[in-house]
């Protein structure tokens, strides 16, 4: 941990021209005493720390210092750290932040004005929108107890609705489809298990250690591995949301009719998503196939009409 943050304190200083005994006891979460000690012992090693005290005052390395760039080329940094920021978007996770500091101080001097035309023109950002703050602590305290191998329990919301007490080992934070999971051996289950994070309340994070068990959290997301049943969908979407469908389906899919409407045909499985994603596109979508789907739609219209009418 001390060489971390040796090493982290360092490219601080090489980023920035100055910075301050409590703005590096703030950061690590250590006394000034500590910060001093490490200032001396960078010293020790060849790193030329200068202090200056004053109003102004604090740590800063010459301008002519700079660390090794050798092992990564400009455009290896340049998608190493457009990766990093755009999945610190939703993390904000502060080792993350300082990995990408640390890359950031091997960026060349004649290279910085084309990282940052790089960085405003290309942007990856995997969070949802609306307020996310509720998600972020969520993510966050799962990630800490992945990190740290302890126990977590929370209350689980079944698609069926129903609840569950889970004491879960975590082992893994997947996102997919932008749907956000954890993967983690289930006590009560006896198994590695899936969860969806939005059906995840009142987390908990246990005071209990366990040993990661070996896995490949790759192997449970793979398409062959979905144990829902496929159904065959057909779909035909009027002429005034074509752009949506377009953006929404491949080209494989879809099939372009004379009358300007679009019919989409897809083997998706088998969920509860899937009239919730029809009754979005409104009087814009027919459902042509199969008939038990369109039974659905047709009754959960009925449904919305008497509540939206008062009627009995």
């Amino acid at each position: 941990m001390k060489i971390e943050r040796l090493l982290t304190t360092t490219v601080m200083l090489l980023n920035r021209r100055k910075v301050t005994a409590r703005e590096l006891s703030d950061t690590f979460d250590i006394s000034l005493r500590t910060v001093y000690r490490d200032i001396e012992t960078l010293n020790a090693s060849g790193i030329p720390v200068v202090s200056s005290a004053g109003y102004n005052g604090g740590f800063s390395i010459p301008d002519n210092y700079r660390l090794s760039r050798q092992l990564l080329t400009f455009e290896d940094m340049l998608a190493i750290l457009t990766t990093l920021k755009g999945v610190n978007y939703t993390l904000k996770n502060r080792d993350i932040d300082r990995v990408i500091e640390i890359i950031t101080a091997l960026i060349p001097a004649d290279k910085e004005a084309t990282y940052q035309r790089h960085t405003d023109s290309f942007l990856i950002d995997i969070s949802p929108w609306g307020d996310t703050r509720g998600q972020e602590r969520l993510i966050g305290e799962i990630q800490q107890a992945i990190t740290a191998s302890r126990l977590l329990h929370f209350d689980y919301s079944g698609a069926n609705g129903e609840t569950s007490r889970r004491f879960v080992e975590p082992h893994a934070l997947v996102q997919k489809s932008f749907i956000w999971y954890l993967l983690g051996f289930c006590r009560l289950r006896g198994a590695f298990r899936v969860f969806r994070l939005s059906r995840i309340d009142n987390p908990t994070l246990l005071d209990e250690h366990f040993l990661r068990r070996a896995i490949e959290p790759r192997q449970f997301f793979l398409p062959e591995n979905d144990s829902r049943q496929l159904v065959t969908v057909s779909l035909r979407f009027s002429e005034r949301v074509r752009v949506r469908v377009e953006e929404g389906f491949s080209s494989e899919q879809l099939c372009l009719v004379d009358d300007g409407s679009l019919i989409a045909t897809l083997s998706i499985p088998e969920d509860d998503w899937i009239p919730a994603m029809i009754l979005s596109y409104g009087d814009d979508v027919e459902v042509l196939a199969p008939q038990y789907l369109r039974d659905a739609i047709q009754e959960k219209i009925s449904s919305m009409q008497k509540k939206y009418t008062n009627l009995t």
